[in-house]
């Protein structure tokens, strides 16, 4: 472990056995696909709408955003496990390999399917690389120092989160959205070379190292817990990401999936209390502050996630601001949550204490969320730059927080573990925060474009038929952008407009509710004793 003393070195040379040179070079490979992972996510937030447009698939086009989470909730609980048996390396390298192939297939892709397929296989990736990133820093550095190494790990992923936007909205003026995912291709491939070449853990971290062959590991993972597992989560995923056009709520597929839902959950927690080696150790969620910290994960992340997506959606469906300025208007919240993150860090490691900062994230995060529930279609430029500032603020610090407070409750060698609950928690509330805010987002905007139009029927624009009218609906529910095109009368633009306004607005009282949700799960965790750690 690291030597730490007030003369210790912002980034510390390790005594597991590895130089300082190495240190680096293995930070900088995590930090690299922190980042690479971060702006993929950023910049497909940013063109979602482009997309919508281009592909005149409004209502089914979360489905690309949801399909990256989903599998990113069903693979990333595994990680953690399975990298232990296996080694970091060689998980890591898979994960590389699935995000180049996704994105790959994205960019050549020219349908809402190529999208969907292409998002899951780069999930998969991506889920990797935060996981992974995660763990294999906490194999290196203190418990007590691990809050600073989170705040250096969310300067990458802010970064990411602030250049993807604008890079995007680049690509796409000069490109088109297709070169977004392609020009990702030679990072990940360099990655994925200086991985292989240069990364090596300490001979003494968390890998289980036993003459067994790969074959007799492979046999020795818990894949009855595994297949439990995935297969639960996404059947959940499945029957909330949908809406009730493509899988109504009565039909015989959503109701199975629901009780199959309920029925893998429990069946998987009563298996792994019985495995002698879980893929995830359930008797750890019996630790109250682990289990107040799994919840406070998933309603940050729902709102996080849901935010990443909807703010610029509604940047660019109320206010017909381009992918690239939506991009800019990122750029400061993506700043603040860099720096605070650190400095949060930074002061747990100077005092062993992290509970009241972590309380007060959490009354950011419901503070901020309402503070953008009055954003309105007139603020200008600077406004929609800070409105997200105290909501990012707070989630940037309860992220670093939140990941003391678990792997502080456990001894070293379950930390890897507890990680992977903490991921699948996250994870698995990122994608159901897509695909519920897509739901109240539809529902309202259904709702206020049916009474919208129903008036306007009384007072049709001039040439106008009722039939047409029919069709402009339709229109507008499939193409967010549909309200700002040149022939479009004043009154049914005002009218689009309005709709797609009111039903943003209703995906904000959502992150409203998440944030609450968050601040409550905060107040039951504890603050465990970081000084001999």
């Amino acid at each position: 472990m690291t030597v730490v003393s007030e003369s210790t070195p912002l980034v510390p040379v390790t005594t597991k056995s590895i130089s300082h040179t190495r240190f680096l070079i293995i930070l900088s490979c995590l930090f690299a696909n922190v980042f690479l992972g971060s702006i993929d996510s950023t910049m497909v937030a940013t063109l979602l709408g482009k997309m919508a447009s281009d592909l005149d698939s409004q209502e089914h086009i979360s489905w690309v955003a949801s399909s990256y989470l989903l599998s990113c909730a069903a693979f990333q609980p595994l990680f953690g496990k399975i990298s232990d048996v296996f080694g970091r390396k060689p998980i890591i390298l898979i994960c590389t390999i699935c995000f180049f192939f996704g994105c790959l297939l994205c960019g050549i892709g020219n349908s809402l399917s190529y999208l969907i397929i292409g998002r899951l296989i780069t999930g998969i990736g991506g889920g990797g690389f935060f996981a992974l990133s995660t763990i294999t820093i906490s194999d290196l550095v203190e418990t007590r120092e691990r809050g600073l190494y989170q705040g250096y790990t969310n300067i990458f992923f802010h970064a990411g989160a602030a250049s993807g936007g604008v890079l995007a909205g680049f690509i796409d003026s000069w490109f088109g959205w297709n070169w977004a995912f392609l020009i990702q291709l030679p990072v990940c491939l360099i990655s994925g070379i200086a991985i292989y070449l240069f990364f090596e853990l300490p001979t003494n971290n968390n890998e289980i190292t036993d003459d067994k062959t790969h074959f007799e590991k492979f046999k020795s993972l818990d894949w009855n817990g595994a297949f439990l597992l995935v297969t639960s989560l996404l059947s959940l995923m499945v029957i909330s990401g949908t809406n009730s056009s493509e899988l109504p709520i009565n039909s015989p597929l959503w109701i199975g999936l629901f009780f199959y839902t309920i029925i893998g959950f429990i069946t998987f927690y009563f298996c792994e209390l019985k495995v002698k080696e879980p893929i995830i150790p359930v008797k750890m969620m019996h630790n109250k502050t682990i289990f107040a910290s799994s919840l406070n994960c998933w309603f940050a992340s729902m709102g996080m996630f849901a935010s990443l997506f909807y703010l610029p959606f509604y940047w660019t469906s109320v206010k017909n601001i381009s992918p690239l300025d939506c991009g800019y208007r990122l750029i400061p919240s993506s700043l603040v949550a860099s720096f605070t993150s650190v400095f949060s860090g930074w002061m747990i490691k100077k005092t062993s204490k992290y509970r009241t900062m972590h309380i007060i994230s959490g009354w950011c995060i419901l503070g901020g969320s309402i503070i953008m529930y009055f954003a309105t279609k007139e603020n200008n430029g600077f406004i929609d730059s800070i409105i997200s500032l105290p909501f990012r603020y707070g989630l940037s610090v309860d992220t670093t927080t939140i990941l003391v407070a678990m792997i502080s409750s456990v001894s070293q060698n379950e930390q890897s573990l507890v990680t992977s609950i903490q991921y699948g928690f996250r994870s698995t509330g990122s994608t159901m925060g897509v695909s519920l805010a897509n739901a109240i987002l539809q529902f309202c905007l259904k709702s206020k474009l049916n009474d919208r139009f129903n008036e306007l029927k009384n007072i049709l624009p001039n040439g106008w038929t009722i039939e047409m009218l029919k069709n402009a609906k339709s229109k507008a529910l499939e193409n967010p952008a549909y309200a700002f095109k040149d022939d479009i009368p004043i009154v049914i633009k005002d009218a689009v407009v309005n709709s797609y306004d009111y039903a943003c607005h209703g995906v904000l009282v959502f992150l409203i509710v998440t944030g609450l949700g968050a601040l409550v799960c905060i107040y039951y965790t504890e603050e465990n004793d970081l000084d001999d750690k």
